[in-house]
């Protein structure tokens, strides 16, 4: 996913002016909303899910800053054919890397890297959510197609429309959008990983669905419907939630949410 000067979104003067400047700064792209990936955390069972935005957040304060690095390109990969273990693998060695040396990015590598970190720092009785709260972002990243796809015209075009597929603007703050949302879902909760090979497989399979939603839409010149969307968070979830089970961390139940013990 490149994004070039005239492909970045931009923020408002307003918006600057409270960090004590009124420069336009640009931003990059991002992938779903906070409604979006707050109720994919909460469905997954982290109690910590307001977290949930605090990747893009980051990438704000970088951008804003004018910091050379940041984790920007862990939030997608510019797929220009389906991803496969190999691209895992290299991806893995890119951890850190920022646009010019990773333009296609890094996502499937900055999973099981945030994995390996989250897993250490559960076994070690350290304050993790943080950790979870980047891994569960990642895990809804994923699920959404146009993150896993290359950044064409197209893709510049509607991106910012299917982020925002699943919003409510029914309501007075982002949070109370959440459980809406999460009513609509349903979480896989029979799916379990014994180890890492088994994580990447799960993994690719959701990356490769993505691809292949993103280019269904490209040749019929559309975006995300409502139910693909839901379906899209539903795969998030259910691999978030898998993902705490294999790490150790305590997980809860949504009561809007229905889980099942065998996929659909």
């Amino acid at each position: 996913m490149k994004f070039g000067k005239k492909s970045k979104l931009l923020i408002i003067p307003a918006m600057l002016a409270s960090f004590g400047t009124i420069t336009v700064a640009p931003i990059t792209a991002q992938a779903w909303t906070d409604q979006t990936h707050m109720a994919i955390e909460r469905a997954a069972g982290l109690s910590s899910y307001q977290n949930a935005c605090a990747p893009d957040v980051s990438k704000t304060v970088s951008a804003i800053n004018k910091l050379k690095k940041n984790d920007g390109q862990g939030h997608f990969f510019d797929a220009s054919k389906p991803p496969t273990r190999k691209d895992v693998e290299e991806q893995l060695e890119l951890i850190g890397m920022g646009r010019d040396d990773a333009p296609d990015g890094w996502i499937l590598g900055g999973i099981i890297n945030a994995v390996r970190k989250s897993k250490a720092w559960t076994e070690m009785g350290r304050f993790d959510d943080y950790n979870y709260a980047i891994l569960g972002h990642y895990c809804g990243d994923l699920s959404m197609p146009l993150h896993m796809s290359v950044y064409d015209d197209f893709n510049r075009k509607h991106h910012l429309n299917v982020d925002q597929t699943l919003n409510r603007s029914d309501v007075k703050w982002d949070v109370d959008a959440v459980p809406l949302i999460t009513k609509e879902m349903t979480v896989d909760d029979s799916v379990k990983f014994e180890n890492e090979d088994q994580i990447i497989d799960y993994m690719l399979k959701i990356a490769n669905e993505s691809y292949d939603l993103a280019q269904v839409m490209r040749k019929e010149n559309r975006e995300l419907t409502h139910e693909e969307a839901i379906q899209r968070v539903n795969r998030s979830a259910t691999f978030f939630r898998a993902l705490m089970k294999y790490c150790g961390k305590k997980i809860n139940n949504d009561e809007a949410v229905h889980y099942v013990t065998a996929a659909k």
